[in-house]
């Protein structure tokens, strides 16, 4: 792959070696796999590439689920319609493979004067082809698998690879799926530490989403995945960081943050700990560091939806409500169902005068998560229609649904303070917010709903995320918001720390 040459579909220009594809819809760098399936697509030029094909050129013969390779696929299919705009299309051949439509043609450029043109049908045999395929896809396959120069350790990255896909997605059963996939990966190479460490992250994953009833058990494997990792290599970075984040973060900032800069003193390209650390700063109101280290990651991750809409929230935080809403826009039409791209996208258009698009959205029945509840979307409803309209009795409406959404669990709480907060009534969204973050007044509510049905990531745990967004500006400049901040711990990790928040300048 990396001696490919750039290549045109269209005006979409296809790097292979540095896995950058550019259109009329932006500019995105693709996962490897996804590459190496386009690439195979394309040098047939617009003949078909059977599964077999496919399998034999893109996973090194290797036996590959047709969930990994529906998914390859599926990604193309989205590249084509975001970035490049439908300028190619991925056509499905009943029973057989296959076809991509659109004219492959080389970069010209007085760096090519040695490029190979992409492999054409013509009066060549179809095998011939393919064999031409097989060629632009062997320097990534090569790369990626010479380091395991035995079946096994093959077949154990192949599973790492799809867990690490999995893994991505940051949703429940993602998560089941990439602790299976890691199990068997592990039983190929017991002795592989960054094996170990993924699965340690997969089990922390599985306690984020976990039922009580199943917490300890999850608790406990991620233990026993990163001592292994961390008795065959003491420096491995999904271990610590897997180790690190089961402790609640709440109240206890200033001690993970020094765990987590540990471990990137000595990992600085790990994407969990950097993740992780980005996700703490937002906490704090450190909203500009935090904005520096979720772009690196979501860079690196553009085909993980947990950390795009991720980062289209900290653009909106930063004052960036541009480069947010082409973020989110990208995430939502790769994921419309995923929930946290589709709260972001709701809270962004909500929460910036344009509830009349977060409306039809909500009323976009194709487009909605499975797991949002029917009560969840009345107060949904509800809100939007009060922040556009602003009339009395649409807000009292929405006081009321939100007051007792709060009493659902964290996800309903958070959402509430934005809401009431971005109506103004402060005093409510006070109540909820020392129910929520401090544990006092009449506005108690339980901290881990069911995560099935929440509509955004649950982990059980205090955030404070939600006082930095710019919709709760007003009740950062209430009296009432720094001695919450003081009694929730925040003032003292901004004493201890030596940094202030970014709200305070």
């Amino acid at each position: 792959m990396a001696r490919r040459h750039p290549f045109r579909l269209g005006a979409t220009r296809i790097d292979p070696a540095s896995r950058e594809v550019s259109g009329p819809g932006g500019r995105i760098t693709i996962e490897p796999r996804v590459m190496q399936v386009l690439v195979a697509l394309a040098s047939v030029d617009g003949g078909v590439v059977t599964r077999e094909d496919l399998s034999r050129l893109c996973w090194n013969n290797q036996i590959v689920g047709d969930d990994a390779l529906n998914r390859a696929v599926s990604e193309v299919r989205r590249l084509a319609r975001t970035v490049a705009a439908s300028e190619f299309v991925v056509e499905t051949i009943t029973r057989t493979g296959y076809r991509l439509t659109g004219a492959t043609t080389p970069v010209e450029g007085p760096a090519d004067t040695e490029r190979e043109a992409a492999p054409k049908l013509g009066g060549v045999s179809r095998r011939l082809a393919l064999g031409g395929a097989a060629v632009a896809v062997a320097g990534l396959a090569a790369g990626a698998w010479a380091v395991w120069p035995n079946p096994k350790a093959r077949a154990a990255a192949a599973l790492a690879q799809q867990a690490q896909l999995a893994a991505d997605e940051g949703m429940p059963a993602a998560a089941t799926q990439a602790v299976s996939l890691l199990r068997q990966a592990v039983a190929l190479r017991p002795d592989d530490p960054m094996l170990w460490g993924q699965l340690a992250q997969a089990w922390r994953s599985k306690v984020d989403f976990a039922l009580p009833a199943d917490s300890a058990t999850a608790v406990r494997n991620c233990e026993l995945a990163a001592m292994r990792a961390l008795s065959l290599d003491p420096k491995q970075a999904d271990a610590r960081t897997a180790l690190i984040m089961l402790r609640a973060t709440y109240g206890d900032w200033l001690a993970v943050e020094a765990a987590l800069r540990g471990v990137l003193a000595d990992r600085p390209d790990n994407d969990v700990a950097a993740g992780e650390l980005a996700a703490l700063l937002q906490s704090v109101g450190r909203i500009g560091e935090a904005g520096g280290r979720i772009d690196h990651v979501a860079a690196r991750r553009p085909l993980s939806p947990a950390y795009q809409y991720r980062v289209s929230l900290s653009l909106w935080s930063r004052g960036r409500l541009g480069d947010a809403d082409r973020t989110i826009e990208r995430a939502f039409a790769l994921w419309p169902r995923h929930p946290g791209v589709w709260s972001a996208r709701l809270w962004l258009t909500g929460f910036t005068g344009r509830a009349s698009l977060a409306l039809a959205q909500i009323a976009d029945l194709e487009s909605r998560p499975a797991g949002v509840t029917e009560e969840a979307v009345a107060t949904l409803r509800t809100s939007m229609q009060a922040l556009r309209t602003r009339a009395p009795a649409a807000i009292r409406a929405a006081v009321d649904a939100n007051m007792a959404a709060a009493m659902t669990g964290a996800s309903g709480s958070i959402s509430a303070i934005m809401v009431l907060s971005g109506l103004g009534r402060l005093d409510e969204a006070f109540s909820i917010a020392n129910g929520y973050l401090l544990r006092q007044g009449p506005s108690l509510m339980p901290l881990r709903a069911n995560p099935a049905q929440a509509p955004t990531v649950d982990r059980g745990h205090r955030h404070t995320q939600v006082l930095f967004v710019p919709v709760s500006a007003p009740l950062r400049a209430d009296p009432r918001f720094m001695p919450m901040c003081e009694d929730c711990g925040l003032g003292d990790y901004w004493r201890r720390s030596g940094h202030r928040p970014d709200f305070l300048g």
